[in-house]
């Protein structure tokens, strides 16, 4: 699972922990059997540059190879 966000990583983690990892990972993909899970953030998306959202999807395109061959 790929997300993105405005918030920095450090922040988000001390203020509001990781709520979506727990409800995609525990709440829907679990529930639905889905055992393999992976998930990404991405992000400051609004202080992104080009070349870093270019990275950015050169990293989803070797995810999505690694995991579906």
């Amino acid at each position: 699972m790929f997300n993105t966000s405005n918030t920095p990583k450090e922040r988000k983690l001390q203020i509001f922990g990781d709520p979506l990892e727990v409800l995609w990972k525990n709440c829907i993909f679990d529930f639905c059997g889905v055992k393999n899970f992976y998930r990404k953030m991405f992000g400051v998306i609004v202080t992104s540059k080009l070349e870093e959202r270019q990275m950015w999807l050169k990293e989803v395109r070797k995810t999505v190879d690694a995991y579906f061959p």
